[in-house]
């Protein structure tokens, strides 16, 4: 386990570099991009949060050895000396301090990944034992035929159930072997009905949950990288953004308006209980709503289309992330003592080798 965490705090520095990458090529090349590739680039990230890359480069000689590699219980040692006491190992102390370290690092963190990884599956079971419970499925024929037409339409070949709960905050989408769409008991109009329930369809098309449990899965081995949180709340913002492209790429221009207000709605008819950071509602909180309902207001379909500057960066991100690695495996790789010191004790006729 301890070179489990070795690899992990190696890949934990190159997303140190990576993430700010990708949030800045996001930003500044907005206009130029579709909001579904700005999302999907996060998976880069965890490419190289997954793929320890700078053990991989390592290549050991008899001169040196990796400061993260494996231990051998003489990290450091510059000479064994005996004596009359005994035999007394002599190290550099730098080395030894940090593996010394590393040695009692890795029970802290396994313990604080299990506790959060733990806690994040129970509130999503009890938030779904919650929602479940308090639901009943929709049994409006009209509602049904909505629904069943723009599972058609969008090509979603597993079943979607439709079920409504008096106290959820927001529409949402739950499903990994079971998909369904849950409703606030609200009124809703049949357009604003025909909105949601292709949001939440795109959603359940991409298979959303499953990239939203592996970005929460990276939280919780990362809990002490700050750039990590970071990443997953922006994730959160592009996934919402990337969902409403795909809506609006399918409706008329005359209905984009529509399709804001239904958002604006939608938060206004919000129930008392909070969805779950694990699931994917129509909402979230009101900053993130303005600039979701910014980019429906300046929506074209016709303006994401270059081609070109999204494999250049790709080609770019992971050159950086590799040379990083390599840079890392350079600062950390200590060259050893080309043969062991032998000294003679002064107090004894023994020497030490």
């Amino acid at each position: 386990m301890n070179e489990l965490l070795k690899m992990v705090l190696s890949m934990a520095l190159t997303s140190l570099v990576l993430i700010p990458c990708i949030w800045i090529f996001g930003k500044a090349f907005n206009r130029y991009l579709s909001k579904k590739k700005i999302y999907y680039l996060w998976l880069v990230v965890f490419l190289f949060l997954t793929i320890p890359f700078s053990f991989i480069f390592f290549t050991p000689t008899k001169n040196n050895e990796f400061m993260w590699g494996k231990g051998t219980g003489l990290e450091g040692a510059t000479s064994v000396v005996f004596d009359n006491n005994g035999i007394f190992v002599e190290r550099d102390a730098k080395v030894a301090f940090w593996m010394t370290l590393l040695d009692y690092l890795w029970v802290i963190w396994l313990v604080i990944f299990l506790l959060i990884f733990i806690y994040r599956i129970a509130s999503y079971r009890n938030f779904k034992k919650y929602v479940f419970s308090g639901a009943q499925k929709v049994n409006n024929l009209e509602q049904l035929d909505q629904l069943g037409e723009i599972i058609d339409e969008l090509n979603i070949k597993k079943s979607v159930e439709l079920m409504i709960n008096p106290l959820i905050s927001s529409p949402i989408f739950l499903g990994f072997k079971r998909n369904v769409i849950v409703l606030p008991d609200k009124s809703f109009s049949e357009e604003e009905l025909q909105y949601i329930l292709r949001h939440e369809l795109i959603h359940c098309k991409r298979k959303d949950m499953y990239y939203v449990w592996i970005a929460q899965f990276f939280v919780c081995i990362y809990w002490f990288n700050p750039l990590v949180y970071l990443m997953n709340k922006q994730i959160q913002i592009d996934r919402e953004l990337a969902c409403d492209e795909a809506v609006l790429a399918t409706l008329p221009k005359e209905k984009y308006l529509g399709y804001g207000d239904t958002l604006l709605s939608s938060l206004a008819k919000s129930g008392n209980y909070k969805e779950s950071s694990v699931a994917v509602s129509l909402h979230e909180n009101t900053k993130k709503l303005k600039e979701r309902l910014t980019f429906i207001a300046n929506y074209q379909k016709e303006a994401k289309n270059n081609n070109t500057i999204l494999p250049i960066f790709l080609i770019a991100l992971c050159s950086v992330g590799l040379i990083f690695s390599l840079f890392q495996t350079e600062i950390f790789t200590k060259e050893k003592n080309k043969s062991i010191i032998i000294k003679k004790d002064k107090n004894t006729n023994n020497f030490s080798r």
